[in-house]
Order: C-alpha cells, then structure tokens, then sequence
C-alpha cells in the first residue's frame, strides 16, 4: 500500500513541474509563447505521467481488493515482486502512451504562428489548430483513450463492486465503517482524475465546448498541482482509518 502511494506522490510531483513553472512564467510576462520543442515536451511528459497515475490507481485498487475481499491471502498475492512488477507496467503504458501521443503530434501541421487557447500544450487543442489531415491524430487520441482510460476504469469499478459487495456482508459497523474509511480517499481521486481526464480526452475541444473543455482542465491541473499533499492525505487515510 505504501509503495503504490510512494509512486503517486513521485509522479504527482512529476506532472506538476511539466505545466506549472512554464504556467507561472507566462503569468508575469507579456509575452506568452513556447517553442515547437517545448510544446512537444509539454505533450509527452503530460501523456506519460497521465497514463502512469491512471494505471498506478488501478493498481491500488487491486491493492485495496486483495486487502478486503482476501485478507488472509495478502502477504502472498501483494508480494514486493508483485508490486514492483504492478508499478514497473503502469510507468511502461504511460511511455507507450506518451510516445504514441508524441507520434501523433509530429504528423500535425501548424502555421509559423499559432495560437493555443489553453494555457499549456495537450494534444487535443493542437489537433484543432493542426492544418494538415488529422485523421490520423483522432484515431490515436480515441484509441488511447479507450484502451487504456475504459479497460483501466473497468477493472477499478468491478474492484470496487466486489469490495462494497464483501463490506455489506461484514456484520460489525465498526468494521463496516473501517473498511469504508480505508478506500474512500481511493476512490475519491479516483472520481476526480477520471471525470477530468475522460472529458478531456474522449470530447475533443470545440467551439461550443470550449468553456467546458478549460473548466475541467482547470480541475485536472489543480488536482495535479496539488497532488502530492492529497497523496499524503491519501497515506494518513489509508495507513490509520480510525481518523
């Protein structure tokens, strides 16, 4: 449990510095510009660190059935080697990810000045900017979205369905409520990063959107930006349920 919070505090502090200080600077500057290389950064850092935060969930949530629904099985399924290899496969969909992301990008082409209506590059506003055929670009962003977005909120979702299931079967309140405690700051994060992320990636940005689209990327940097302190919430949480 500790080890799956350890690595979201790491990638939370990860995905703050790829928007923020660049954030930070076009806010007391009048020119508010990035380079084409900045912009590429921007986009693969995003998509990896996106991906990775979203398969190290389905990880906790993994974690979090074990730990209820099989608890005398625990120190035998949750093994160190499993948690490495549970931690190892979430950063390594996050670089496939960030990589096809990347791809996908450099088919686009742009004028020798555009203009993002966002305050950081994602790679939805650039294919609306995009002047060149992006067919291409749509078929990577929706496939991404729902292979790895859908098959990850589908294992946390049948995780849970099975964790509520085995909690309401528990004759105790106070273990009821115990168990309760454990997850709902898990599945809290859970809430906020999915309704965010699917918004985003699945409604590609519009002319009538376009209010909607910032509004929930808003709500994902913050929730960004300020991940590391939820992750410590998340870890007192979890590690002491009686709180």
């Amino acid at each position: 449990m500790y080890y799956f919070l350890g690595n979201l505090a790491s990638v939370d502090l990860c995905s703050s510095t790829v928007i923020t200080p660049k954030l930070l600077v076009d806010l007391m500057s009048e020119k508010k510009s990035i380079a084409y290389a900045g912009c590429v950064a921007q986009v693969f850092l995003f998509q990896l660190l996106g991906i990775t935060e979203c398969f190290l969930l389905v990880s906790m949530a993994y974690d979090r059935y074990v730990a209820i629904c099989h608890p005398l099985l625990y120190p035998l399924v949750m093994s160190p080697k499993c948690c490495f290899q549970l931690v190892t496969a979430s950063y390594l969909m996050g670089l496939t990810n960030g990589v096809g992301q990347t791809i996908s990008m450099s088919t686009l082409s742009f004028c020798s000045s555009s203009t993002i209506d966002l305050f950081f590059c994602d790679i939805s506003p650039l294919i609306s900017l995009s002047t060149s055929d992006t067919t291409l670009s749509h078929t990577i962003l929706t496939t991404a979205a729902s292979l790895f977005g859908v098959s990850s909120i589908l294992v946390i979702l049948l995780s849970y369905v099975a964790i509520i299931a085995t909690i309401l079967s528990i004759n105790s309140a106070e273990g009821k409520r115990k168990s309760f405690s454990t997850c709902t700051s898990h599945f809290t994060t859970v809430s906020i990063f999915y309704g965010a992320s699917f918004f985003m990636c699945l409604f590609p940005s519009s002319d009538s959107s376009r209010a909607a689209d910032k509004w929930a990327v808003v709500l994902y940097t913050v929730r960004v930006a300020g991940g590391k302190h939820l992750s410590v919430t998340t870890f007192v949480l979890l590690g002491f349920p009686n709180v």
